[in-house]
């Protein structure tokens, strides 16, 4: 767990981590990604439940649907697992943020904006912030 210092080196070393990482749904995605940070920093994890329950885009649909949503989805899964949202994200925390491209995506909080998961690595942006939840 790295507690102490969320949004410092640990973070570097993740995000240069997930970069490299090929994406795969259920195992290396958007939402995985960021539950896998929660987890280093928190030691909580808030996709426990949705763990190897989907491995292809449309079964992350199909589970996100039945959870009523992807927004609604990853809010109750981060307030299940007590994460505060806050209003002003600083390098370490989580959110759902808008990508041109793909919509509405997990993402992690760090110094030059949001860093989110891609097929082709990590996208960095400051893209706009939908929720934010404090790591």
């Amino acid at each position: 767990m790295e507690s102490r210092d969320p949004g410092g080196q640990a973070l570097s070393v993740f995000l240069r981590a997930a970069a490299r990482a090929d994406f795969a749904w259920g195992a290396c995605d958007c939402a995985l990604v960021m539950a896998d940070w929660c987890r280093r920093a928190r030691g909580i994890d808030p996709a426990a439940r949705l763990r190897g329950r989907y491995r292809t885009a449309r079964g992350a649909l199909r589970a996100v649907r039945r959870r009523g949503g992807f927004e609604a989805a990853v809010r109750a899964l981060m307030d299940e697992a007590g994460f505060a949202i806050t209003d002003a994200p600083r390098p370490g925390d989580v959110g759902l943020i808008e990508h041109p491209i793909a919509g509405l995506v997990c993402a992690i909080r760090c110094a030059p904006g949001w860093a989110v998961k891609s097929p082709a690595g990590v996208a960095l942006g400051a893209f706009p912030t939908r929720v934010a939840w404090r790591v």
